[in-house]
This record gives C-alpha cells, sequence and structure tokens, in this order.
C-alpha cells in the first residue's frame, strides 16, 4: 500500500486544525498543571483588578526568578487564599518592606490588605497575551475537550477510513 493513502490527511486542513488544537491543549495543560522547567507558568486571569494592563481573559505567563531581583513596580503572581484555596493573584508590586511585598492592583483603590512572602511568589509577569485565556479555559473544558480534540480526530480516522477502503477497492 503507498505511503499517499495511509498519510493523505496530513495534507488537509483538518490534519493542521487538529494538529493546532492538539499542541495548544498538550502546551497549555503542562503549563498550568506543572509549570515549565518548574521556572515558567501559566495563568489565566479572571478579575479586572489589574486593568487595563491585563484584563479578564488574558493567559499570563511568568517566570520563577530569586526573590531579590523583584522591583517595585513589578508585576508579580502570587499564591493567596483570599478569594479562594490555592489561588493566585497577580497584582504590581507598590512597595517593599522588610522583606515582604505590598501589592496592589492597577485598578484598585488601595493596596492589598496581606503582604506577600517571597515563598508565596510563583514569579515575575513577562508575557500578556489578550483574550487566550478564554480559549484556553474553552478547550480544557469537557466540551471543548470533545469539540477541538476528539471530533476532529474521529474525522480523521473515518476520512482515512474511506481512503484505505478506496484504495482496496481500486486494487482488486
Amino acid at each position: 500500500m503507498p505511503s499517499s493513502a495511509l498519510l493523505s490527511f496530513k495534507n488537509s486542513k483538518l490534519y493542521i486544525l487538529f494538529l493546532i488544537f492538539f499542541t495548544l491543549n498538550v502546551f497549555i495543560s503542562l503549563f498550568i498543571g506543572n509549570g515549565f522547567l518548574g521556572k515558567f507558568f501559566i495563568f489565566i486571569n479572571i478579575s479586572s483588578s489589574m486593568a487595563p494592563k491585563i484584563t479578564q481573559g488574558d493567559l499570563i505567563i511568568v517566570q520563577k526568578m530569586d526573590p531579590s531581583l523583584y522591583a517595585v513596580g513589578d508585576i508579580i503572581s502570587f499564591n493567596s487564599n483570599r478569594f479562594e484555596q490555592n489561588g493566585v493573584i497577580t497584582h504590581r508590586i507598590d512597595s517593599i518592606e522588610n522583606g515582604q511585598f505590598i501589592t496592589k492592583g492597577d485598578n484598585n483603590e488601595t493596596p492589598d490588605s496581606k503582604h506577600v512572602i517571597p515563598i508565596q511568589i510563583k514569579g515575575l509577569v513577562i508575557a500578556i497575551i489578550p483574550y487566550l485565556g478564554f480559549l484556553t479555559n474553552s478547550v480544557n473544558s469537557m466540551i471543548g475537550k470533545v469539540l477541538f480534540l476528539i471530533i476532529p480526530m474521529m474525522i480523521i480516522i473515518i476520512t482515512e477510513l474511506k481512503n484505505i477502503m478506496q484504495y482496496s477497492n481500486t486494487k482488486q
């Protein structure tokens, strides 16, 4: 059987679409779950406390650094139980006192009531990708996995089975 019959889907738009969504899903799942190399993490912004710099639905990439390198004005993501257990907040460093960071959302009137200690910090915000968080949440939901992964995969499998059957019929 020639390789063109088996690999015909590689030239199709469905294959490219499937690869994009599959890669995006794996990439985002790894970053969100474990970080990358223990140094880079991805978070999805869910509030407007940092607007207009970071808005709801933005994807935030942070890099873990030595706490002594953080400075006033840096935007950091840190662990906090303020709104939910094991939650993460992204705010700007407003001041540093006795090795603790006083943070404030750009869109908030006052600094955060609790100081951030270095062990809470996940990292410095190094990239903000507008609105990609909405897509990420969609792809990582159960419905998203069905729509963006399982259905395209089934279409590719069915298409390839048809191609194989057509090739088999022409050989007979």
